[in-house]
């Protein structure tokens, strides 16, 4: 263990050794510095954490790391191992049905993963999964929605306390919206940005466990590459594989050495820090004189070190904390978060420049190319014309344009939603969207506070209307389920 990273646990108070900070450009290089788990994450029980015993050492650890575990959570293991444990048995089953609800991809290192995702508004786990009309699919859904609502309840504690820790108070604003009529402190950003929910499950189809015969180069290959996220922060439990948590993830401390995490059983909840820090918190006045939060670097390694003889997958659950669509940018002003979303959703060169703050690297939940002429890209799969009875000459014969869209003519806004598939779209036609009273979350842990100070729930404009271009701008569902956010999970 690198000495300069002290462990600190919240009976006893050690200070960290200053160090430098590591280079903000990460290179694409396999995994070769540590070749066993020997980084042990702060930990910090929820009990300290909710009472309050624990802001320096939260604070510390997220400036000095990046990344910190929450231990102990009430009834929270037997939900968790309960909900994990139906996890993979429930995408069989939906796999099995051809349930377009299931996502699929393939890594460079042979690495099949399936997701199953959706969103919420705020820390409420107010969306049901999309799963099966399977019993195991139902009662994993039962077990879910009690799981989900307790990491809920988890990262508004974590809020709050981050909040007390950095000293940022309901007054002190981190974002506003494009009508700088509403403002959003640490709170807020919490409780009405978008929450983007995925569970995995990670295969290795060498299940012979012959891996130790590959070339040693690509054995070393890395399932995910270095990065970092985009948002605020992800919220994950570990990978656990039949039970038990798995080997494999990489984080880059501030010496710049590389560290594999030993996670265990007791690491309930962990957080670690995106590059959201770096765009709306560390530049902000009220964190002048104050060392900043750290973005952690992480990569994923599935072949050598984790790969075993169990058929088991690799099951994990991670929720991404992003700002409200509508809030500015703050360093780019002319665009808010929710237009720079769509404009990596679309690759545009300006959006995604300023998608992240430093040189680093932005993945793609689902890398899929779909096969030119014969399929498009629609609610997360390849679509073929032929099941649709559409093509690009069919639509052209309409003076219309190939499209995933509704029956109403709305196109789809990248989130997870049966009722979009291809069609001939108008030229005209906008994105899909929901009302403010759709998305309105009057339980909210911290409504959005107006410029003045005042408590006002608004942070959409109740009067836009879904068909008008502008909505786009106020999407109150997620944007990038499975797009260009760097939602690259482990």
């Amino acid at each position: 263990l690198v000495s300069s990273i002290i462990n600190i646990n919240t009976s006893k108070m050690m200070k960290f050794t200053s160090v430098i900070i590591l280079a903000t450009t990460l290179i694409l290089s396999p995994i070769t510095q540590a070749t066993a788990a020997s980084y042990s994450p702060v930990r910090i029980s929820f009990e300290d954490l909710e009472k309050g015993k624990a802001e320096d050492v939260l604070r510390q650890a997220l400036q000095q790391v990046g990344m910190v575990s929450i231990t102990d959570i009430p009834s929270f293991a037997e939900s968790k191992m309960k909900t994990l444990k139906l996890l993979p048995k429930c995408m069989e089953e939906s796999s099995s049905m051809e349930d377009d609800n299931i996502a699929e991809h393939t890594f460079g290192d042979g690495t099949r993963r399936r997701t199953m995702a959706t969103h919420n508004l705020g820390t409420e786990a107010s969306s049901s999964l999309d799963v099966a009309n399977h019993p195991i699919c139902q009662e994993f859904q039962e077990a879910s929605q009690s799981f989900r609502k307790s990491v809920g309840h988890v990262i508004e504690t974590f809020a709050n306390e981050l909040a007390i820790a950095l000293n940022l108070d309901a007054s002190k604003a981190l974002l506003v919206d494009k009508d700088q009529v509403h403002a959003y402190n640490l709170r807020t950003i919490f409780g009405r940005g978008e929450h983007l929910e995925h569970f995995h499950c990670y295969y290795n189809d060498n299940k012979d466990g012959n891996h130790h015969h590959r070339p040693k180069e690509e054995e070393e290959e890395t399932t995910i590459e270095w990065h970092t996220d985009q948002g605020l922060v992800l919220a994950f439990t570990p990978g656990l594989i039949n039970g038990e948590t798995t080997e494999g993830f990489y984080v880059k401390l501030m010496d710049g050495s590389t560290e594999m995490v030993d996670f265990d059983k007791s690491d309930d909840l962990v957080f670690l820090m995106g590059d959201g820090v770096n765009q709306y918190v560390n530049n902000i006045a009220w964190m002048d004189g104050k060392e900043p939060l750290r973005a952690l670097p992480h990569a994923l390694q599935m072949t050598s070190l984790t790969t075993t003889t169990t058929t088991e997958p690799r099951v994990w659950y991670g929720r991404m904390v992003l700002p409200p669509a509508n809030a500015k940018h703050p360093k780019h002003p002319g665009m808010t978060f929710g237009e720079i979303r769509q404009g990596m959703i679309a690759e545009d060169a300006k959006a995604s420049s300023i998608g992240c703050s430093q040189n680093l690297v932005a993945r793609e939940l689902a890398e899929t190319t779909c096969e030119a002429g014969i399929a498009a890209y629609c609610w997360h799969r390849c679509m073929n014309y032929t099941d649709y009875n559409v093509n690009e000459q069919i639509c052209a014969d309409q003076n219309k344009t190939l499209a995933c869209m509704n029956d109403d003519g709305y196109l789809w806004p990248y989130i997870h939603d049966p009722q979009f598939k291809l069609g001939c779209a108008s030229p005209n036609a906008v994105n899909w969207t929901v009302t403010a009273d759709d998305s309105n979350n009057s339980d909210s842990p911290d409504d959005g506070d107006d410029k003045s100070g005042n408590n006002n729930s608004n942070t959409t404009d109740t009067d836009t209307d879904p068909a008008d271009s502008t909505s786009t701008l106020f999407l109150r569902t997620s944007l990038v389920l499975g797009a260009a956010m760097a939602f690259v999970s482990f």
